[in-house]
């Protein structure tokens, strides 16, 4: 009986525990740059600034959905739409919007395409982040 019950309660832990799709893609930040009023595109890092600390943030896609989640990247609460589901062949990328008094937009591009285990990506919003992600 007691092993049935620690069958049980392991069993009921998987269940509820949060789990990360196989599809999901894992990604870490390794630069964080702004776009200036010349046009050109300067890096924040070193500045006194909220992205100050983003090299080496992580954070999760969900594949399925393009829903985004981690310290630095998150699009809980606005509509988001996969536009492509990425392949060998080509990028994934998501829209995020969101009104809240003025149109706020996120566009991810993960490039799924490149050989190797690391996929880059770029993420479009007031800044631009970019780095590495994997499956």
């Amino acid at each position: 009986m007691k092993n049935f019950c620690i069958y049980v309660l392991f069993s009921l832990t998987i269940l509820v525990s949060p789990a990360h799709a196989a599809s999901d893609l894992s990604c870490t930040i390794t630069g964080v740059a702004e776009l200036t009023a010349n046009g050109d595109l300067e890096p924040l890092a070193g500045k006194k600034n909220y992205y100050e600390t983003a090299v080496g943030a992580q954070f999760i896609v969900q594949r399925d959905q393009g829903l985004m989640a981690g310290r630095f990247v998150s699009n809980a609460g606005w509509k988001v739409t996969v536009i492509d589901q990425g392949s060998a062949q080509q990028s994934y990328k998501v829209l995020s919007n969101k009104l809240n008094g003025r149109v706020q937009t996120q566009f991810l591009e993960v490039r799924l395409q490149e050989k190797g285990d690391k996929k880059p990506f770029f993420l479009l919003a007031a800044e631009i982040l970019y780095g590495t992600c994997t499956m």
